[in-house]
């Protein structure tokens, strides 16, 4: 995190590809629900944007996390190799809900997401377990009933070491513990906290 911020700056990549006639995962109400919780995070200053030209160097270096919503996008190799960069050197990332349906042309992503999106269920009503009570971004919380796309993630490129999954969590019906997890895995990427597993 920049030391002259007492909070982090984040950035929120959004979109979905124009290709996709159904545009399911952008819809006013994300970018609006999505503003809604970046002003709900101590934050020292938030962008969010479709515009993957973001994803360079000089304006990467501007941020202290990287949250990406965006769905089936293809950025360049450059882009992606930027995006890795900043992660490598210590901007925080979290992948929020189809981060493992985007940017699928490339495999290094695709493991520091964790795992690649194979296919879901219709909409459902399952129950959120958290299964580790203790860590910084689920302690003191409850499991919770949510109705959302439940995804299955291939098992080729999942990390178990370095990626907290918090799998199923839908950000349309902005659920209380979704916002807490939310801002809650925005700070915790800032200060480093997957690379303190």
């Amino acid at each position: 995190m920049n030391e002259n911020d007492a909070f982090p700056r984040a950035l929120l990549l959004m979109g979905q590809a124009p290709e996709q006639v159904r545009q399911f995962h952008n819809q006013p109400e994300h970018w609006a629900l999505l503003a809604e919780h970046l002003r709900a995070a101590d934050l020292s200053a938030r962008w969010m944007t479709d515009d993957l030209s973001v994803l360079n160097p000089r304006d990467l270096a501007r941020f202290d996390v990287i949250l990406n919503y965006s769905t089936a996008l293809q950025p360049t190799a450059e882009q992606v190799a930027a995006l890795l960069a900043a992660v490598e050197g210590g901007v925080g990332f979290v992948g929020l809900h189809a981060a493992t349906a985007t940017f699928t042309d490339h495999p290094d992503y695709l493991r520091m997401v964790g795992g690649r999106f194979q296919r879901h269920d219709p909409i459902k009503r399952f129950t959120i377990h958290f299964v580790d009570r203790d860590h910084p971004l689920t302690a003191g919380l409850e499991d919770y009933e949510h109705e959302d796309e439940l995804y299955e993630l291939t098992a080729d490129l999942i990390d178990r070491q370095n990626v907290v999954p918090l799998s199923g969590v839908r950000i349309l019906l902005g659920h209380p513990t979704y916002r807490t997890l939310f801002t809650r895995a925005i700070a915790w990427a800032a200060r480093g906290g997957a690379r303190s597993l």
